[in-house]
């Protein structure tokens, strides 16, 4: 009998710690155990083929396949990919992202949060902003924490402003009180990815606002972080920081990186003129480290189908 136990001994500890992980996962995606199984399969396995036909999209959306109307949503905005794209239509691509947020969709959550903050397709709600991130954010969607920290953080704008017309302190405390949270949002945003919730960070910490001591070394590090997630306002921001040298140490090879970069993914007059205006100032071997550098950042950056397409799944 005794060796029966030790034998079996593996299976129940397998057993136990299967159950602990389980548990474990309900609590970070924030979803019954119940739940899981879904929730696995909309995070990590939904093949859903987002090239189809835009009459079968439509047919899907309408039959309440959250993920088709989510996707017939994103192939009417600028975010998806140029083969994908049907027309640009914010109010359409706002219509249907609701749908399927309400159909449970979580990164269609993120999105509509955002839609209600900037009055996108939709007419500007910051309560239902708010709802909608929480929500994105309990179920794991960083740019729903980026949208919480974007609404705090306009609530801090407006108490500063109070404080500063009647030289109220009350109204002074809760505006540092606010942005405290709304950059607490942001690091958690940063802390899983989010590109632009990197480069508030960095902001805020060039700024140094309530709770974040000023500190350029680290601005410098979050900007380069979100840049490496081929955030355009970042890169530009890297360029001019290392090229001024004011915020970080003046570095014309690694500006010129930058702004290869840059010219090479926009591929606008203006980014190329300005490249040309800083290779004028240089020397060849400086130009040289530059390129070579600009070499290996275009590597290292997710590519731009790569990164159209991530909007398509849950997860991102």
């Amino acid at each position: 009998m005794r060796s029966r136990l030790v034998s079996l001994r593996p299976y129940v500890f397998g057993t136990v710690l299967a159950g602990l992980l389980t548990f474990d996962l309900s609590h970070q995606w924030e979803v019954p155990v119940s739940q899981l199984p879904g929730e696995f399969f909309e995070r990590y396995v939904d093949g859903f083929d987002p090239h189809a036909e835009p009459a079968a999209l439509l047919a899907l959306a309408d039959k309440g396949n959250v993920q088709a109307q989510y996707v017939y949503a994103l192939r009417h905005t600028a975010y998806a990919p140029v083969e994908l794209r049907i027309r640009e239509d914010r109010e359409l691509a706002f219509h249907w992202t609701l749908k399927a947020a309400d159909g449970g969709h979580s990164r269609a959550m993120a999105v509509v949060a955002l839609y209600y903050f900037r009055g996108t397709g939709t007419t500007k709600n910051l309560k239902e902003a708010k709802k909608w991130a929480d929500r994105a954010v309990a179920k794991g969607q960083s740019m729903g924490f980026r949208v919480l920290g974007d609404l705090r953080r306009e609530e801090a704008r407006a108490l500063k402003a109070a404080s500063a017309a009647g030289e109220n302190k009350k109204a002074l405390a809760d505006h540092e009180n606010a942005m405290r949270e709304a950059f607490a949002y942001y690091g958690r945003g940063a802390d899983a990815g989010e590109r632009v919730a990197l480069r508030m960070m960095s902001e805020g910490h060039d700024e140094g606002v309530p709770g974040m001591p000023r500190n350029y070394e680290l601005g410098t590090e979050f900007l380069r972080r979100s840049a490496m997630r081929r955030d355009l306002t970042a890169i530009r921001a890297m360029a001019e920081r290392l090229e001024q040298g004011v915020k970080a140490p003046r570095d014309l090879s690694q500006a010129y990186a930058w702004r290869l970069v840059l010219s090479q993914l926009t591929g606008t007059e203006k980014d190329a003129a300005e490249l040309a205006r800083l290779e004028g100032a240089m020397g060849l071997p400086e130009i040289q480290r530059g390129q070579h550098d600009a070499a290996k950042i275009l590597k290292d950056l997710p590519s731009e189908a790569a990164d159209a397409l991530s909007r398509l799944h849950n997860s991102r």
